[in-house]
């Protein structure tokens, strides 16, 4: 408040909806009821091979194998509570594996005392402690060859959740929208 600035921009986010990248960078990104574009150039094109996809593929169309809701961009006690909104009831896909990483040990602490992990653990979730995790591949927390993720991540380069993995960034409530329907979807689909 009262600081002055050279030029003030005002963006109304209010229709936008989740998003999701099909692609193998952030900027490859749509809306989670947009289906996959056509190639604009040669990088849209190899993105869309290695991510086993073809244009007009819908999100809610692919199966997804894995979620990961974590990292330190995406693991703060507010990320927490939204995905653990989402799940509350619910239970995770028969065929979805789902871990939730909390960004720190503080945030694990509160999201403990506020109940959330309890709300991770009946929802067929595993619940983890912090750190980097399938968030850049690491220790035993890595994808298959064409394995398909949900991811709150912040990149999804390849390989960057393993080895020929198929990384799709999406908010916290987006990646626990998937884990319990299977696919990508977005999360006011299965709200209540």
């Amino acid at each position: 408040p009262g600081a002055a600035y050279d030029r003030t921009f005002e963006i109304d986010v209010s229709g936008l909806g989740p998003r999701w990248t099909w692609g193998t960078t952030p900027a490859q990104n749509l809306s989670l009821a947009e289906r996959v574009p056509e190639p604009r150039d040669e990088l849209d094109a190899a993105a869309l091979e290695y991510m086993g996809l073809h244009p007009g593929d819908h999100p809610g169309d692919l199966r997804v194998d894995r979620v990961f809701i974590g990292s330190c961009t995406n693991a703060r006690i507010e990320d927490l509570r939204a995905a653990a909104r989402v799940l509350s009831g619910r239970k995770v896909a028969p065929h979805v594996q789902a871990m939730v990483v909390p960004g720190s040990g503080r945030v694990r602490r509160q999201a403990e005392a506020e109940g959330l992990g309890r709300v991770f653990r009946d929802a067929g979730v595993s619940w983890r402690e912090p750190g980097c995790s399938m968030c850049l591949g690491m220790n035993p927390d890595r994808l298959r060859a064409q394995e398909r993720c949900a991811s709150t991540s912040n990149r999804n380069f390849r390989g960057r959740q393993g080895p020929g993995g198929r990384t799709h960034l999406l908010s916290p409530a987006a990646a626990a929208a998937a884990a319990v329907a299977g696919t990508l979807v977005d999360p006011q689909e299965i709200s209540p």
